[in-house]
């Protein structure tokens, strides 16, 4: 964006509020943030801000009222709410008063930056993409390159395709490659995530509504299936779909044509469908979860993406891609990649596949104080049995042009003045473990406010053995911000270990 859109987070969580911030701020948004209602209320004129996120209980004035006050001063402002306690009463009321729309916790950065989008894009506020084309994906895997081949001889069809694979595997990935190699490239690509909408709202996203069709239905509004007209709609999740939906979903693929909640006529739509799933379809129908008809209408031409652990080939590849990748990004010289981490790498199952490594890579390139990543740097990202008898990588070259310069160490036995014998030089990469509470910890200068506040809220975890009633108390926090800390570090691709993921004990 060249001129960044403004978006007001709204939260008394003072963890929950920077947290949305900085995953905002990290998506090219320039966010400010009130500590509720009231002082929300005093921030916003029309024109001010371009989107609101609110947390839906607050204390005062909460997130539903707050949604009618602001569209008294701004009916134009989309307004995003944020609940922990999702509930359909509490869905229905947010868009009666207006809410664009309505979203439960825990969610990731991705799914909160992806609904802001959503919202500008509907408003007008943020242009939709440009046409782009198709994604490369690599490999050297000759299953894999089967189905890639038979996925572009499939593109220049109108056949539905269903991708069936592990979480993780590249499914969007697939269907964006076939949509680029498709004579619908130039048409609009819309995806939906069929798990990720309440049950109620599901069927008006997919097909649409008129103006008076349910209370709160204040003006007409295209379905997914409309706004994919001409392009490609990709069907996330389709196995989570709900039964009732599917025999809609089955006549609209059947006719070419969608009926609108509280229309009077079926609407024409040309529409190549693709659908994605973690799930055995085939079991599903047996066990009458999923409509038999329905299946075979979407498994035309079926694709199996294999997992990442039966693709030993492409393990190297990939790590070797991501490292190039996010060393550019953070503008950094691109890391060798010693054999000892090669060989941790290969001994690791990777249940979360490409999307796990994806991560477990950018952490290191980030993390890394030198120009070579060895097996030592993978021991909090990876499992022991991992790392287990690996060689010793030969040490590394001092390098002139190494970045970070590497910082400064002090023995734990002769730590700084003014700190007793026995203060502990932590590494601000990973949390102490085993480490009593009290015991002086002395830390680089510069680190950045969330680093800090990792490395406290998980060292005082393990000290005090999980138990996070007890950690949020000795911190001076509240037992919510812990546990939504946890879940934004894990989503933000952080291992956390079973050890420190907690328990809400008194």
């Amino acid at each position: 964006m060249a001129t960044p859109l403004r978006v007001l987070v709204v939260d008394d969580d003072p963890g929950m509020r920077d947290g949305m911030a900085l995953s905002l701020k990290r998506a090219g948004f320039f966010t400010e943030q009130a500590r509720g209602g009231e002082e929300a209320l005093r921030m916003v004129r029309p024109g001010a801000y371009d989107a609101v996120v609110t947390d839906l209980r607050m204390p005062g004035m909460d997130g539903l009222q707050l949604t009618a006050r602001l569209k008294a001063v701004d009916p134009s402002l989309p307004v995003l709410l944020i609940t922990a306690f999702g509930s359909l009463d509490a869905a229905r009321e947010a868009m009666r008063l207006g809410a664009f729309d309505f979203l439960s916790k825990p969610f990731s950065p991705d799914e909160l930056t992806s609904a802001v989008n959503k919202a500008l894009k509907a408003d007008g506020r943020l242009k939709a993409e440009e046409p782009s084309e198709a994604p490369v994906i690599l490999t050297q895997d000759p299953a894999l390159g089967e189905t890639l081949a038979l996925a572009r001889r499939a593109a220049d069809s109108r056949a539905t395709i269903l991708i069936q694979a592990e979480s993780g595997t590249g499914k969007e990935l697939l269907a964006k490659l076939i949509h680029g190699s498709s004579p619908r490239r130039n048409g609009p690509f819309v995806a939906i995530n069929c798990a990720a909408i309440p049950e109620n709202l599901l069927e008006s996203e997919l097909f649409g509504y008129e103006k008076g069709a349910f209370t709160g239905a204040t003006g007409t509004k295209a379905g997914r299936f409309e706004q994919a007209d001409g392009g490609t709609l990709v069907l996330d999740e389709v196995g989570e779909l709900p039964l009732g939906l599917q025999g809609k979903l089955l006549r609209a693929l059947q006719e070419r044509a969608v009926d609108r909640l509280g229309g009077t006529r079926p609407i024409p739509v040309d529409v190549r469908l693709i659908a994605l799933t973690n799930r055995d379809l085939q079991a599903e129908v047996k066990a009458g979860r999923f409509r038999e008809d329905l299946y075979y209408r979407l498994n035309v031409i079926p694709l199996d993406l294999p997992p990442l652990r039966n693709r030993p080939g492409d393990l190297d590849l990939l790590a070797s891609h991501f490292a190039e990748r996010y060393a550019r990004e953070n503008e950094r010289p691109v890391p060798e990649l010693a054999p000892s981490f090669f060989a941790a790498l290969s001994r690791h199952g990777w249940p979360g596949n490409i999307r796990e490594l994806e991560n477990v890579m950018q952490r290191c390139v980030v993390l890394s104080r030198g120009q070579r990543l060895g097996a030592s740097d993978l021991h909090w990202l990876l499992p022991p049995e991992s790392l287990e008898g690996l060689p010793e990588d030969p040490p590394e070259a001092a390098s002139p042009a190494a970045w970070p310069p590497p910082a400064p160490t002090i023995p734990a036995t002769a730590p700084p003045p003014g700190l007793p014998a026995g203060a502990l030089v932590a590494d601000p990469r990973e949390p102490l473990v085993g480490v009593p509470l009290g015991t002086p910890v002395v830390l680089p200068l510069g680190l950045s406010l969330p680093d800090l506040e990792r490395f406290w809220l998980l060292s005082t975890l393990s000290a005090l053995k999980g138990n996070r009633t007890h950690a949020a108390d000795q911190l001076g926090i509240a037992l919510r911000t812990v546990r939504n800390k946890i879940n934004e570090y894990r989503a933000e691709g952080f291992a956390i270990p079973t050890s420190l993921r907690g328990r809400d004990e008194e």
